[in-house]
């Protein structure tokens, strides 16, 4: 599994942490990425957003089923 930051829902004042299987990274570009650093790690991933949305005065948001654009 590969872990990616997006902009859920297209959102750019917030970030979140999706899942994909490595099977379906073409479905990366269904989402607002805000980040195309890939992650192997979901914990690392959502550090790493917490940290992203801190310096740049955005929101952090959990898992959610409706982070599809």
């Amino acid at each position: 599994m590969s872990f990616f930051i997006i902009y859920p829902r297209g959102d750019k004042n917030k970030l979140s942490v999706i899942e994909l299987d490595s099977c379906m990274k073409y479905e990366l570009s269904d989402y607002a990425v805000a980040s195309r650093r890939e992650f192997c790690d979901n914990g690392e991933a959502v550090v790493y957003a917490k940290q992203l949305a801190k310096e740049n005065n955005l929101q952090y948001e959990g898992d959610q089923d409706d982070y599809l654009d």
